[in-house]
This record gives structure tokens, C-alpha cells and sequence, in this order.
């Protein structure tokens, strides 16, 4: 027979500013939710938020990882994913139904939270129409741990299919700070010069990593 007890509720601030104790009820809160049989969802939740940061960060990060934390035996691993594609497909929304110009900080939380955790590189691009609608957000090259293939007639090949006027780029960093390699600068204006010939315009370069993430548009690299 069982000795599981229900336990208190946990407060959780659902909006507002977030602090480090309001990501702890939330994770706690989460596993309780998840696992109400758990031992120790206080501790559990101190032992995740140590290991990724915050409550937005574990939940971007692979199963692989969270198993690391979970242990293997439990199935929260496998539900967080779960939350996590939920997450995803409401920021994806978000993104889809706004202009770029409106919803930076809503764009760089969708992309920190596609790739912000992911252990080799990625590099996707978002096609916009002439009014920064999103056309569609595709992933166009994995790589390394530092590097990922770019290939822009590729981008620009597809760009004109989707009838796109505007491109986002956007790669992650697994192995370092977020900031723009020499390479990535070059990459970078090597797709805008394609892009001038074709008639479709680089708006942005967004790096994350690391928790955060770099702008090319905002640090004057663009223009």
C-alpha cells in the first residue's frame, strides 16, 4: 500500500516579474503536478534549478539532460518535453501572429527556447512576408558543437518558394558565449549580399546561448 500523502499547495505567481524563489514554487509546483507520488519535489526542484538556471531554461533542455536529474526510472523527463512542446507551439503562435518589429523580446524568448539548450549547432531561418509576418520557421542546417553548414542558395531557393520579402536568421552557441564568431560575421553578410541580388532582405541575425542572446540588427551589424 502506498504512504504517499497529499501535500500543501504551492503559490505560484502566474504573472508579473519573476524571481528565483517564484521559479522554485513553479518547478515544485510542477513536479508535484506531474509526480504527485514524489518523494521530495522540493529538493527536486532546487536540484533542477541548479543544474539549468531557471524554469525556462529546464524546460528547453533535452530529455537527456533532465533524465540526468530526474533519474531515468521516472517519466518526468518525458512529460516536461511534453510541457516543453506545449511552450513552444504557444510562443510559436505568438511569433506567427505579430510583426518582427513588435515582438523582438517575444522572438529571441521563442528561439532561446528552441535551441537555447541544444548540444550541437543548429542554424534555422524565419521567412516574413512584407509586413514581418511569419511565413514559416525552418531549420536548415545541424551541425557540431560549433558548427553547422550554411548553405545561402539554399535559403534563397527556398525564400522565393515561400514568396518571402525578409529573413531572420538565427543559430545557437552550445559551447560558448553568444556573440558573433568572425565566421558568423562573414556567413552573415555573405547571405545579405545573395539576398540584395534576389530581392529579399536579411532583417536580423539572432544568437543564443547561454541563457541570452545577440542581436546582429541591434549591435549596428546590419545597418
Amino acid at each position: 500500500m502506498s504512504d504517499y500523502r497529499p501535500q500543501a499547495p504551492v503559490s505560484v505567481p502566474l504573472t508579473g516579474t519573476v524571481s528565483r524563489a517564484d521559479d522554485h514554487a513553479l518547478v515544485q509546483r510542477l513536479v508535484r503536478t506531474l509526480d504527485p507520488a514524489h518523494p521530495a519535489p522540493d529538493r527536486l526542484a532546487a536540484e533542477l534549478l541548479a543544474r539549468f538556471g531557471s524554469a525556462g531554461m529546464m524546460l528547453s533542455a533535452p530529455v537527456g539532460a533532465l533524465d540526468e536529474v530526474t533519474g531515468r526510472g521516472t517519466a518526468i523527463s518525458s512529460l516536461l518535453a511534453v510541457v516543453r512542446e506545449m511552450a513552444l507551439r504557444l510562443h510559436r503562435s505568438r511569433v506567427r501572429h505579430t510583426d518582427v518589429l513588435s515582438g523582438q523580446a517575444g522572438l529571441e524568448a521563442y528561439l532561446q527556447a528552441c535551441m537555447g539548450h541544444e548540444v550541437i549547432e543548429q542554424f534555422r531561418v524565419l521567412f516574413l512576408d512584407g509586413t514581418f509576418r511569419l511565413l514559416a520557421d525552418e531549420l536548415m542546417g545541424t551541425g557540431t558543437v560549433n558548427h553547422s553548414p550554411v548553405y545561402p542558395r539554399e535559403i534563397m531557393r527556398r525564400a522565393l518558394h515561400l514568396r518571402a520579402e525578409r529573413l531572420v536568421l538565427a543559430h545557437n552557441h552550445p559551447a560558448g558565449r553568444p556573440e558573433p564568431s568572425g565566421a558568423d560575421i562573414e556567413m552573415t553578410m555573405r547571405i545579405v549580399q545573395i539576398g540584395k541580388l534576389m530581392g529579399v532582405a536579411v532583417h536580423d541575425h539572432i544568437i543564443v546561448g547561454n541563457g541570452c542572446s545577440h542581436s546582429f540588427r541591434a549591435m549596428g551589424l546590419l545597418g
